[in-house]
C-alpha cells in the first residue's frame, strides 16, 4: 500500500494488525509486525492495546530485532560465525573500531564516514561515492570483519547477513518461519533493503500463499538509498515473493494544507495522488 503523508498510515496498520489478532484461529501462530524504530514499534503496540485486542500471539519490533529473535539466535549453530556465541555491538562500537582502523590511512583522507556499507544478495556493498578510496575502504573493512569475527561480534550489518546466509543454507528455516507466522506487515517500506525484501520474500515463498502479508509506505519518502534503502515495485516484490499481492493508496492528507501539498508535488519523484482534506485544508 501507498500512504501519502498524514494520511493516517499508521492508524490503518494498527487496525489491520488489531483485525488480524482479532481473527487469528490458532494459538500456535503469530502475527508479525515489522518497523522501521523501536518508537514506532511502541506507539502501535501502545495503540493495539488501546483497542482492547489480546496482543499475546503478536510480535512487534524492528527488522534487525525480527531476524535477531527469529533466525540468528535460535539458528546459530547452523553458521559457521555464530555457533560459538556472539554478542551484538551497537553504532557506537562501530564507529570506535573504524576510527582506530583508518588511522593509518590519515593522508590519503580516509575516514570512518568513508567506510559505510551494507550487505546485498549479491554481497557487500559500499556507501563512499569517491571510488579512489574504494580499495582502502575495502581493505579497512576486511580488516573490520576480521577482528570482529575473532572477539565473536555482530554489527548491525552483519545481523542481516548472517540472516540471509541462514535460510539461504537451510531452506527449512523459511519452511519453518512460515508454519509459525499467519501475518507479516511491513512498516515504511520504501526505507527496506534488498536482502530484507529477500529474507521475508523467502518465508512468504515457502508459505506457498498461507502467510497474508501488508506492506506499506511512501516512496516520495525514501531517504535512506545510500544505506541500501529503497521502496521496491509490487511486481518485483510479487516475483521475489512467488505470490499474490493487491495494490492500495491512501491519497487524503488530513494533516497539511492544500498549500503545502502543492509544494510538495513539486518534489514528488513518484507519480503518487495526494489531495488535502483536513478540517484546515484552505488556511
Amino acid at each position: 500500500m501507498v500512504a501519502c503523508p498524514g494520511s493516517g498510515k499508521t492508524r490503518t496498520l494498527t487496525y489491520k494488525v488489531a483485525s488480524q489478532l482479532s481473527t487469528l484461529k490458532s494459538e500456535k501462530q503469530w502475527i508479525v509486525a515489522i518497523t522501521y524504530t523501536h518508537r514506532a514499534a511502541d506507539e502501535i503496540y501502545d495503540r493495539i492495546l488501546g483497542l482492547g485486542v489480546d496482543t499475546s500471539r503478536l510480535w512487534i519490533g524492528t527488522i534487525h530485532s525480527f531476524f535477531l529473535e527469529w533466525i540468528l539466535k535460535p539458528y546459530a549453530i547452523y553458521h559457521d560465525a555464530l555457533r560459538h556465541g556472539f554478542r551484538i555491538i551497537n553504532s557506537h562500537d562501530t564507529d570506535q573500531l573504524l576510527t582506530e582502523l583508518c588511522r593509518p590511512y590519515k593522508n590519503d583522507r580516509i575516514t570512518p564516514w568513508d567506510c559505510g556499507h551494507y550487505y546485498t544478495s549479491a554481497g557487500l556493498a559500499l556507501s563512499c561515492q569517491q571510488t579512489y578510496k574504494h580499495a582502502s575502504v575495502l581493505t579497512i573493512l576486511e580488516q573490520y570483519g576480521a577482528v570482529l569475527q575473532e572477539r565473536r561480534q555482530v554489527d548491525f550489518e552483519l545481523i542481516l547477513r548472517y540472516a540471509y546466509e541462514l535460510i539461504r543454507a537451510n531452506p527449512s528455516i523459511s519452511l519453518l518461519l512460515s508454519s509459525l507466522f499467519s501475518d507479516i506487515l511491513v512498516d515504511e517500506y520504501q526505507d527496506t533493503k534488498e536482502i530484507q525484501y529477500a529474507i521475508i520474500a523467502s518465508i512468504l515463498s515457502a508459505g506457498k500463499g498461507k502467510v497474508n502479508t501488508f506492506i506499506v509506505g511512501d516512496p516520495n519518502q525514501a531517504i535512506y538509498g545510500s544505506l541500501g534503502g529503497y521502496a521496491i515495485k509490487a511486481d518485483e516484490f510479487r516475483t521475489m515473493a512467488g505470490i499474490e499481492l493487491k495494490e492500495l493508496d491512501l491519497w487524503w492528507n488530513y494533516r497539511s494544507t492544500e498549500r503545502i501539498v502543492g509544494y510538495f508535488s513539486n518534489y514528488g519523484v513518484n507519480p503518487t495522488r495526494i489531495r488535502s482534506v483536513g478540517k484546515h485544508k484552505d488556511y
